[in-house]
C-alpha cells in the first residue's frame, strides 16, 4: 500500500487564525467540502461517520491527528499549535485536556469562557486587505472572535457581528436537534469562507445536501461603531492574550495576572447580569445597556418557561453568555469599571449589585462562583466580595452555612486561630466600635476568621474553636452575640470597619514576619490536663504567708488555677477550659464549688491583687509559657492528661 502524500496546495495560517477559519479557506481553494478535508488531514476521529467535527478541535489538535494534520497540510507543528485557542494556555485557560490528549464533547470546554462553536465577526476584517492571498481564498476567520471578551475590532473600530444580514441566524449557531460541530454544513463544497453556510431547512437523509443560506457574511452594512472607551477596554484585554504582553495588572486593588483577571471579569459580569438592573447605570452608553435589557429579558423567559429548583437570579447566573456584542461589550465595561477600584471601593460597589439578603440564592450561587469558579478568581476581588458573603443561621435548631473558604492564605489556617481574640489584636484592629461589647467582638471575630479560611457554618467554625456545647443557653449566646455584633457593625459611622479588620489581620497573620502561634494544637493536647496534686502542693508551699485566715488552696482552687493556665496556653475563654477535677467530684460537691468560682477567678485577674494572688498568678504564669513552648516543640499527638 502506497504511503500517503500530502495534499497538492495548501495554505500559510494567518496569525490569529482558528482552525475552522483555516479549514474554511483550504477547502475553498481545494474546492473540496470541509468534511472530506477533515478526512483527509486526520482531524475526523478513526471510525466516525457523517460530516460533525469536534468542537473540542477549537481548542486544540491532540495527538496523533496533529502528525497527520501538520504532514498532510504542509505546515509545521507550531503554526498548527497556533490554530488552537490552547495557545492562550497560560493567560486564558478554557478547557481541561487530559495528558493523553483525549478530549471530545462541548462537556470539556468551559461555556463561560467560550463561545462554541458559534463565533462573532468582523465585516470589514472578512472583507480583506486587498493582498492576492485574501482576495483569492477570503479573509482569517479570527479565534479570539469565540470569546465572550472580544467584543470589537480595534483595527475598524466597530461591534462585532454574530448575525447573518440575510437569515438573521447566528453564524456557526447549532440547528434544534441536531449535535454540537465545529462547522455547519461541512459536506457542502464551493462557498467562499465569508458565505454564511446556515441551513436553511433540516436535511433529510444521509446523501441529501443542505441548503445553506450563502449570503456574504463581508458586505453586512449594519455597522455598528465602538466608543472610545469600548475600545480601549478590548486592547487592553487583547493584550493580556498576547503571551508576550502584559503579565500582570490590578484587580480589586491588587495584583492579579491575566486568568485571575478574567475570572474576575467574568464574576462580576455575571453578577451585574442576574441582578439587572442594579448595575445599568455603570453601562458605557443606551446601546449596549438596552442590549443587556434585551439579554436579560431572554433569559428570564427561559427561566420562566422551564422548571427549576433555584430562583430567577441563580438561573440566570448559570444561563448562556450573550451572544450579541453590544452585550457582552456593556457586561464587560461594567466589570472593568467595578474592578478598577481599591479593594474597599469594590466592596462598596459590589454591596449594591448582590441580592438583598445572605440567605438569597442568588447572593449564594455568586458566592460560589467566586470561590471555586475555574481559573481562581484574583486575590483582590475574594478580599473585597469575602467579608459581604456570610451569613450565620439556624435551620431546625441546627446551624447551617457555606460549605467553602473565601481566603487561601499562604502559610496559616484555622488551626492558628485561638477561640478568643487576643488583647493585642482587638486593640489594633477592632477597638473602638461603638456600642458593641468586646466579648461578642472577640469571639465572632474568631470565629469569622475560621470560616473565612475554613468554610462551614458558624456551629462548625464553634466546634472547631471548642467552643460549642451541648448548654443550649452557649448556643443562643454564640448565635445572639454574632448576630449583635454584625448588626451593630452597620450601623457604625463606617460599615466596613470590622470587614476591614477582618482581612487586615488576616493579612498581618499571612506576613513571613508574623510568628504563627497552633492554637488547635494546644486545645488538643490540654483537652483533659489540669495541675497534678503534686505539682499543686509545690506551688501552695511558695505562696506567702498572709495576715488573717488562710486562703483556700484546696482541690477548687487547683480547678480554678488549671483553667488560668489554660487560659494563658490556648488564648481562650474560661468558660470553655476543661474542668476534670470537678468532674470527677460527686454532684453535690460540683455544686457546692459553684458558689465561689467566680469570686475566685474575679481575685486572680483584679489589677492590683493581693499577695496572695499575686504569687498564685505569677506561678502560674511561670508553669504556662513552660506547657506552651513544651507544646509547640512536640508532634501533634502530644496530649497532656
Amino acid at each position: 500500500m502506497p504511503a500517503p502524500r500530502p495534499l497538492s496546495r495548501s495554505l500559510v495560517p494567518f496569525s490569529g487564525e482558528s482552525l475552522p477559519g483555516f479549514l474554511l479557506r483550504l477547502s475553498f481553494r481545494l474546492g473540496i467540502p470541509p468534511a472530506q478535508l477533515a478526512r483527509l488531514t486526520g482531524l475526523t476521529p478513526a471510525g466516525r461517520t457523517g460530516a460533525s467535527l469536534p468542537v473540542t478541535l477549537l481548542a486544540r489538535i491532540p495527538e496523533p491527528a496533529r502528525r497527520t494534520f501538520t504532514f498532510m497540510t504542509r505546515i509545521d507543528a507550531g503554526q498548527a499549535a497556533q490554530l488552537g485557542m490552547s495557545a492562550w494556555r497560560e493567560r486564558y485557560p478554557l478547557l481541561v485536556i487530559g495528558p493523553d490528549g483525549h478530549a471530545s464533547g462541548r462537556r470539556r470546554l468551559n461555556g463561560q469562557l467560550i463561545l462554541a462553536p458559534a463565533t462573532r465577526y468582523c465585516p470589514d476584517c472578512l472583507a480583506g486587505d486587498e493582498s492576492a492571498i485574501q482576495e483569492s481564498f477570503g479573509a482569517p476567520w479570527l479565534k479570539a472572535w469565540h470569546l465572550p471578551v472580544v467584543f470589537a475590532c480595534p483595527a475598524h473600530r466597530r461591534l462585532l457581528e454574530h448575525l447573518c444580514p440575510e437569515c438573521r441566524q447566528p453564524v456557526r449557531g447549532r440547528r434544534p436537534g441536531t449535535q454540537f460541530s465545529l462547522l455547519p454544513a461541512a459536506r457542502v463544497a464551493g462557498l467562499h469562507p465569508a458565505q454564511c453556510r446556515t441551513e436553511l431547512a433540516p436535511v433529510r437523509g444521509r446523501h441529501t445536501l443542505p441548503d445553506c443560506c450563502g449570503a456574504r457574511l463581508d458586505q453586512a452594512g449594519n455597522r455598528r461603531p465602538a466608543g472610545t472607551g469600548l475600545i480601549e477596554l478590548q486592547d487592553k484585554i487583547l493584550g493580556l492574550l498576547d503571551p508576550g504582553g502584559t503579565p500582570d495588572m490590578l484587580s480589586a486593588g491588587q495584583p492579579a495576572l491575566p486568568p485571575g483577571y478574567f475570572a474576575d471579569l467574568q464574576a462580576v459580569g455575571l453578577l451585574a447580569c442576574s441582578t439587572w438592573p442594579a448595575a445599568r447605570h455603570l453601562s458605557p452608553s443606551e446601546e449596549t445597556a438596552s442590549a443587556i435589557d434585551e439579554h436579560v429579558a431572554s433569559l428570564r423567559r427561559q427561566a420562566g418557561n422551564r422548571q427549576s429548583a433555584f430562583p430567577a437570579p441563580a438561573r440566570i447566573m448559570f444561563g448562556s453568555l450573550p451572544a450579541d456584542a453590544a452585550a457582552s461589550a456593556g457586561l464587560a465595561h461594567i466589570a472593568d469599571r467595578v474592578l478598577a477600584g481599591s479593594t474597599n471601593e469594590v466592596r462598596e460597589q459590589l454591596r449594591q449589585l448582590l441580592p438583598a439578603g445572605t440567605a438569597k440564592t442568588g447572593r449564594k450561587a455568586w458566592a460560589n462562583r467566586i470561590t471555586r469558579s475555574s481559573p481562581p478568581c484574583s486575590t483582590g476581588l475574594k478580599d473585597a466580595s469575602g467579608p459581604l458573603l456570610w451569613g450565620f443561621t439556624k435551620a431546625g435548631g441546627h446551624p447551617r452555612g457555606r460549605r467553602n473558604a473565601v481566603l487561601r492564605p499562604q502559610r496559616w489556617g484555622p488551626e492558628h486561630i485561638p477561640a478568643f481574640l487576643p488583647e493585642d489584636w482587638h486593640t489594633r484592629y477592632f477597638a473602638p466600635l461603638d456600642g458593641l461589647n468586646p466579648m461578642f467582638i472577640r469571639r465572632t471575630a474568631t470565629l469569622r476568621l475560621v470560616q473565612m479560611t475554613a468554610g462551614g457554618s458558624l456551629g462548625e467554625a464553634a466546634a472547631f474553636l471548642g467552643i460549642a456545647t451541648t448548654r443550649t443557653t452557649w448556643q443562643g449566646r454564640i448565635y445572639s452575640g454574632a448576630g449583635h455584633v454584625h448588626t451593630a457593625a452597620r450601623q457604625q459611622p463606617d460599615p466596613r470597619r470590622f470587614e476591614n479588620a477582618l482581612t487586615s489581620l488576616a493579612r498581618e497573620l499571612d506576613d513571613p514576619a508574623t510568628p504563627l502561634v497552633n492554637y488547635q494544637h494546644r486545645r488538643q493536647a490540654l483537652e483533659n490536663w489540669c495541675i497534678d496534686e503534686d505539682t499543686w502542693s509545690d506551688i501552695t508551699a511558695r505562696l506567702p504567708s498572709v495576715p488573717g485566715p488562710r486562703p483556700e488552696v484546696g482541690d477548687r482552687k487547683r480547678q480554678i488555677a488549671s483553667a488560668y493556665i489554660w487560659v494563658q496556653v490556648t488564648s481562650g475563654e474560661h468558660y470553655f477550659a476543661p474542668r476534670p477535677i470537678e468532674a470527677a467530684q460527686p454532684p453535690e460537691i460540683r455544686e457546692r464549688w459553684k458558689e465561689r468560682l467566680n469570686t475566685i477567678w474575679h481575685l486572680m485577674h483584679r489589677s492590683r491583687p493581693g499577695p496572695h494572688y499575686a504569687s498564685l498568678t505569677a506561678e502560674l504564669s511561670i508553669i504556662a509559657t513552660s506547657l506552651a513552648r513544651t507544646i509547640d516543640e512536640s508532634g501533634p499527638a502530644l496530649r497532656l492528661t
